[in-house]
């Protein structure tokens, strides 16, 4: 990366933590394709210390998009999150898996399978390190770690949950008050095929698949978060994950 890409790696990390918002970026260090997004991601990571996961988007069209998440932007259920300096906006409810073993190379659906120890409610928590991000180009979003502040992860479901992701009651409540739910969602086949293109990918750029990591699987719920004090993101009655946010 040049100089300046390092540097606009370097003002984004400390934008997260409370640092000068950034922009405008020069049109050079905006990334021009998914290639310059995932080197770009990659240097951030490489400013903050090891991941603990990663967040991709499963049932989508296409190759899916993805980011690793830095191990210290994962919270335990119930965590106070400082909205403010971290610059949180949105809330985001997802279906989560934990991997209980690596996985390496290409693994099959049934390798896949047999790695993940559970599957977890949790509240991503996108934030903004931009003087305006609605002027920002969407590639810079994505090579910022595709917005990610924080995520939340809630108690282990039943794995019967899996045969009932496609048409899942998610919902989202803010300080004990329903703000949106949704009835429909990726599959456990949709999410199996994602982590199986992940795998490899991850590998390649030197951060495999570990047991212990969370990997998130796209937002099922997005909703700003309105200086909600608790966020309370639900499975249907499979369970629940909740944060405490503070302005």
């Amino acid at each position: 990366m040049t100089v300046s890409q390092e540097s606009l790696a370097k003002a984004l990390i400390s934008a997260h933590d409370g640092g000068p918002l950034v922009g405008p970026v020069d049109a050079a260090d905006i990334p021009a394709d998914m290639a310059a997004v995932y080197a770009l991601q990659d240097r951030i990571m490489a400013g903050i210390g090891p991941n603990g996961g990663w967040k991709i988007v499963a049932g989508g069209q296409g190759e899916p998009l993805c980011s690793p998440i830095p191990a210290n932007r994962y919270f335990s259920n119930g965590a106070t999150l400082d909205a403010k300096i971290h610059r949180h906006f949105l809330a985001e409810v997802e279906v989560a898996v934990l991997l209980g073993a690596d996985l390496f190379d290409t693994p099959n659906r049934f390798e896949v399978e047999a790695a993940i120890a559970s599957v977890n409610p949790v509240l991503e928590m996108v934030a903004n390190p931009f003087v305006d991000r609605d002027a920002t180009p969407r590639n810079l979003q994505l090579g910022d770690l595709q917005s990610n502040g924080a995520v939340v992860v809630g108690p282990a479901v039943s794995n019967d949950i899996r045969a009932a992701l496609p048409t899942l009651d998610v919902s989202l409540s803010y300080d004990g008050k329903t703000v949106k739910d949704v009835g429909t969602g990726a599959s456990w086949d949709d999410i199996i095929a994602a982590l199986v293109w992940l795998a490899p990918h991850a590998e390649k750029r030197g951060m495999p698949l570990k047991a212990g990591h969370t990997i998130i699987t796209g937002a099922r719920i997005a909703e700003p978060l309105r200086e909600a004090g608790l966020v309370e993101g639900r499975l249907g009655d499979w369970g629940k994950v909740s944060a405490h946010c503070t302005y």
